[in-house]
């Protein structure tokens, strides 16, 4: 499983470095020329995930869940790389570490905690509720910014909403990495046959925690 993380990461680096070094793909995207390829790159991203979350056979039959993995991940990639090209490349780098470095150090301390007192898998329904909370938020937010709403109706600062942003998936990446690991400490498991799956919820945490971080530290291009 972290064998297929690994490749996913690996792909949607090359991407960023693709969309970062290249300047007339980074200009076309810039410009606007380009939205439409990263629009349906996500939209087909997504409906491979609500695939696979929707059905155990898509989880675990083949040759589909492999497809439903490739589909992801490189939809996923353009869009992530699509996304990179509007902040300078070192500050990408540097998010890029940064987020590396925080995947670590959450994948260490949830395969080495034994304590049952804090079993992580039981985070589940809490987490979906922040997520909930997070998400409408950030739509109200969005609908400010586009004077949709007043401007005054909620406060609502993009840095304060980004780390809590990288703080709620790095919570889901310590929740699903135990759901994977689990042992005799966890009450909850995931099934070993959804290991394909498994690696497409871990890239997903991780992803998210990048654009997050990418949106705290990230210097805009255009400054």
């Amino acid at each position: 499983m972290y064998a297929i993380l690994a490749g996913q990461l690996v792909v949607t680096a090359g991407s960023v470095a693709l969309f970062g070094t290249q300047p007339a793909l980074r200009q076309w995207t810039v410009a606007g020329n380009g939205a439409t390829v990263p629009i349906i790159s996500l939209v087909i991203s997504t409906v491979a995930w609500a695939v696979m979350c929707a059905s155990s056979d898509a989880r675990r039959k083949a040759p589909l869940k492999w497809w439903l993995l490739g589909i992801f991940t490189l939809g996923e990639a353009v869009s992530v790389g699509f996304i990179s090209s509007f902040y300078v490349y070192r500050s990408v780098i540097s998010a890029m570490l940064t987020t590396a470095a925080a995947t670590t150090s959450v994948s260490l301390y949830t395969v080495f905690q034994r304590n049952a007192k804090y079993d992580l898998t039981q985070w589940g329904a809490g987490l979906s509720s922040c997520a909930m909370i997070f998400l409408v938020y950030g739509i109200i937010g969005l609908l400010q910014t586009l004077g949709i709403i007043p401007a005054t109706f909620l406060p609502y600062n993009d840095a304060i909403y980004s780390f809590i942003g990288a703080s709620l998936f790095s919570f889901y990446l310590a929740h699903h990495t135990k759901l994977i690991t689990a042992g005799k400490h966890a009450k909850y498991q995931m099934s070993e046959k959804d290991y394909v799956f498994g690696a497409m919820t871990l890239y997903n945490d991780i992803i998210n925690m990048f654009i997050y971080i990418l949106r705290i530290i990230g210097e805009d291009r255009e400054r």
